[in-house]
């Protein structure tokens, strides 16, 4: 395959997959090994705690004596030497182990960022290879000898100006640079790049600075965390997972605003991706991320039926997230706007659920239920079903609609048999 097939075979959705693949590796890692990093520091205290105790014990003290100033007046000089030699002498102990865990991670986590962002460049610069037909080049002829074509060399420059402006420009200067000079919208209404930036310097801090607070990193980040000159700068789970879901919600909406500018042809494809990563969430319940995240789908515009079954389907998981957020007052607003007299049976099914109208459920399920727009399974893997599964009698009248669909392929041989031997209906309503 030549080089021209392989840069066009690349897309912002590949770019996309790689950069969530390789977020969901990081976490899972952080989360596997975090844990174990935590309890072997806490073994280490333990171990450490058992040897003051046994030393007390050897010299004849009682360590629960040391509380009570009454008892401490009973231990001789001679004991207190004694005690001051063997507590020199105790084993070192490293409460490290989650620490060197948490920061190794949070590194990985901005270079995927990184990544990400040189990733977006090189596609767009080998896709309109002409944005930069005003760009003078510095190649040497013994550099131009070591390529065979000019698709080659053309790569090699564009690798090579992408790797100089990802060295050369701050942060805010590339950020800048996707919005006016690639016209790719920042979402500064949703994504909170401020925060962002505080993770990016206190990632130059870990690396650059001993992980020490310096006044570089408070005139910078407006110091959000009041921090010390001087302090060493932590990564506990807390702060990590927001690292991560930040990090995770900037690249989503980055790219998929690439893909609609730079992959249009794809725009389908985009919309659908955008459903599965909003369902995803909901499954996960972050239901926070998913009303971010929708925030950025409703200023979407269909532009054919499938788009606007996919927006409709993003629109209810956004409503289920605000519905299990208790945000009652947006939840009741956006609810109004939407006219459900047109939609199909699921949908009216979904928005009842929505409004805690139960009067029309199991008729709205029946509809549903002739369409295979639900099924048992489907009733039991839609988060917006956890709302009815409280009321025991309703739930168990849905199940027990539901329980009819099985089809005749998903029924015992022993059944299918005997459905054969009755008359089918021929009349189609």
């Amino acid at each position: 395959m030549n080089e021209k097939k392989k840069i066009n075979s690349q897309s912002v959705e590949n770019i996309l997959k790689n950069f969530k693949k390789n977020l969901y590796g990081i976490e899972y890692y952080f989360d596997k090994f975090g844990g174990i990093a935590q309890g072997t520091d806490i073994d280490e205290v333990k171990k450490n705690e058992e040897f003051l105790d046994s030393c007390f014990m050897e010299i004849g003290i009682d360590r629960k004596d040391l509380t009570s100033k009454k008892n401490t007046e009973n231990i001789t000089a001679d004991q207190l030497v004694e005690i001051l030699v063997k507590y020199r002498n105790k084993p070192k102990i490293s409460t490290k182990n989650f620490e060197i865990l948490s920061r190794s991670s949070f590194l990985m986590l901005n270079n995927y960022f990184e990544y990400l962002l040189s990733d977006l460049l090189s596609y767009h610069y080998n896709k309109f290879q002409k944005s930069l037909n005003e760009k003078k080049f510095n190649l040497a002829l013994k550099e131009i000898n070591e390529y065979e074509t000019i698709e080659e060399v053309t790569k090699a420059l564009i690798t090579k100006e992408v790797e100089s402006m990802m060295v050369e420009m701050s942060f805010d200067e590339l950020l800048e640079h996707f919005h006016s000079t690639l016209g790719i919208d920042n979402e500064k209404a949703i994504i909170n790049w401020k925060l962002i930036g505080e993770f990016r310097e206190r990632r130059h801090l870990i690396v650059h600075n001993s992980s020490l607070v310096n006044k570089k990193y408070i005139v910078r980040t407006g110091n959000p965390f009041n921090l010390q000159i001087g302090e060493t700068v932590n990564i506990d789970t807390e702060y990590f997972n927001k690292a991560c879901k930040e990090f995770y919600l900037s690249g989503l909406l980055l790219s998929y605003n690439c893909w609609g500018k730079w992959d249009k042809e794809e725009s389908n494809n985009a919309i659908f991706q955008m459903l599965t990563d909003c369902f995803d969430l909901l499954k996960l319940k972050d239901y926070e991320l998913v009303t971010r995240f929708t925030d950025f789908t409703q200023k979407i515009e269909a532009r054919n039926d499938n788009q606007e079954d996919y927006l409709l389907r993003t629109k209810v998981n956004r409503l289920i997230a605000l519905k299990k957020l208790s945000n009652t007052g947006l939840l009741s607003k956006e609810l109004k706007k939407i006219k459900t007299g047109t939609l199909s049976p699921i949908f009216k099914l979904a928005f009842a659920i929505l409004s805690d109208n139960y009067k029309d459920i199991i008729d709205l399920v029946k509809q549903a239920k002739s369409l295979e727009d639900i099924d048992l399974n489907k009733y039991h893997e839609w988060p917006i079903y956890d709302f009815i599964r409280d009321n025991e009698e309703l739930n168990a009248q849905i199940e027990n609609e539901l329980i009819k669909t099985i089809s005749k392929a998903t029924r015992p041989k022993t059944v299918v048999k005997r459905v054969k031997k009755v008359p089918v209906q021929t009349t189609l309503n």
